[in-house]
């Protein structure tokens, strides 16, 4: 065997051998600065203003986000403002190399009012009322008690006045009340004063209304203003009855006659069917014309007539004579049957009761109870609670410490009654049971905004 010689004599290379270099170096980014501006922004953010550079004083390829929000941002420049809410916030900066580097934890203070709004109200006043008010706030943080300081102001002070936000109606018209706070922060509200009604108080007369007392226009606004009076309180609740039963009584400048009742929508045994006359089982009060339209025409028997508009009556009783002409008014259960049907719970155009045999009238609706001293300083009869004797029903209207306030129609008018609550009340023989109609409201919209008394403009409880 032949062996080969393995050893090779050395050739030259004919490829390029790479030459040796230093290890590249990657510029680290670092934060020069990060400071939060002290001026608020509208949106109640902050601007926080960046500055970045690499340790090679470039300012290329850099990028930040924060709070490890992976959506980077560029920095041109090195360089960058962001509006930020109230936090707390750590700025990372990236550059092209994939260095990265952090800030200190910082903290954006955000102490503010952001929304301010009016309570609601009622935005319908009479000249010579007062009414207070109020505001909420949505915040951010813990405002001062300077930053959440209201400023009232009024379109037309002489119209509606406004101090500390107690305003006041001074004549007729409209007028904006806006309440702000610092920032621009605002809210307002429209007030409409009216000269066609009073401010609430009783009285020991009233003039008659008359026919055609009000145009469609007066009669429109008054009845606006009931709307809004039982819309404030609580349509379909307690209080919204209540607010209706106040309102003839006691804003309404005119006593509404005593008619007695031609007939009723819901018929009573040997009573006919009738629409208007001595009765009004529709929204609003029956004042002008234009109220004929939403009559029940079959219902129609000698009139139509507004309240105060005379109307034939056909009742042979308590010194009425058949075919003679009244002024057109209200019954005692069509008052009652008004009441109800403009505060939202409509219970029937029904009678005061208790007819034998007939199973829907005023006595046949909620608890019945029976009036006595151990009765009236139980606490159990409320304001919307009815109150009557066979016969004859009402609606309470009003407590106090000494008085019980009862709203009714009777052969004087529509009047607020006063009587000494605990025996008089019922001693004098007028009301010898109440109706409790808690059960009854919580069928529809329940208690609303209940208060026992209503603010009082009587002569003698401002002097």
């Amino acid at each position: 065997m032949t062996q080969m010689n393995q050893n090779r004599p050395n050739r030259p290379s004919t490829e390029v051998q790479p030459s040796l270099t230093a290890t590249e170096i990657k510029p680290v980014p670092r934060i020069i600065s990060v400071s939060v501006a002290e001026e608020l922004n509208a949106d109640f953010t902050r601007n926080v203003a960046i500055e970045c550079r690499n340790e090679d004083g470039t300012t290329d390829g850099l990028y930040y986000s924060y709070n490890g929000d992976s959506d980077r941002k560029r920095l041109e420049g090195g360089k960058a403002e962001l509006a930020l809410p109230k936090g707390s916030y750590i700025i990372t900066v990236t550059n092209d190399s994939g260095k990265a580097v952090q800030s200190d934890e910082f903290t954006v203070n955000v102490d503010a009012v952001t929304k301010i709004t009016i309570d609601k109200t009622d935005t319908y006043m009479n000249v010579g009322m007062t009414g207070t008010l109020t505001t909420a706030f949505e915040t951010i943080g813990n405002p001062t008690d300077s930053e959440k300081s209201v400023k009232w102001n009024s379109s037309a002070p002489k119209t509606v006045s406004v101090k500390d936000g107690v305003i006041t109606a001074l004549k007729a018209g409209t007028a904006t009340i806006t309440a702000s706070v610092s920032d621009g922060i605002s809210d307002s509200i429209e007030i409409t004063v009216t000269d066609l009604l009073r401010a609430p108080k009783i009285t020991a007369t009233k003039p008659l209304l008359q026919p055609g007392q009000y145009s469609e226009a007066e009669g429109s606004m008054i009845d606006a203003v009931l709307e809004s009076r039982v819309n404030t309180a609580g349509y379909g609740t307690r209080a919204g009855v209540v607010a209706a039963a106040r309102f003839i009584p006691l804003e309404f400048n005119y006593k509404i006659p005593y008619f007695y009742e031609n007939g009723r929508l819901d018929p009573q045994p040997e009573r006919p069917y009738c629409d208007g006359e001595g009765r009004f089982y529709h929204k609003g009060l029956y004042l002008t014309h234009s109220k004929f339209d939403i009559l029940d025409k079959k219902g129609i028997l000698f009139g139509p007539a507004t309240w105060g508009e005379p109307l034939t009556n056909w009742e042979d009783a308590f010194r009425l004579i058949p075919g003679a002409k009244y002024a057109n008014g209200m019954t005692c259960s069509g008052f009652v049957s008004w009441c109800l049907y403009n505060g939202g719970v409509p219970l029937g155009d029904v009678g005061a009761g208790d007819t034998p045999g007939y199973d829907d009238e005023y006595s046949d609706f909620g608890e019945r109870v029976w009036l006595d001293e151990e009765v009236m300083r139980s606490g159990i009869l409320q304001v919307g609670d009815l109150i009557g004797c066979d016969g004859h029903i009402a609606i309470i209207a009003g407590f106090d410490e000494n008085n019980i306030y009862i709203a009714e129609s009777l052969g004087k008018g529509i009047v607020m009654e006063v009587r000494e609550r605990y025996r008089e009340v019922w001693q004098c023989g007028d009301y010898t049971y109440a109706m409790l109609m808690g059960d009854i409201y919580a069928e529809h919209n329940g208690e609303g905004n209940v208060t026992e008394m209503w603010k009082d403009y009587s002569a003698e409880n401002n002097q």
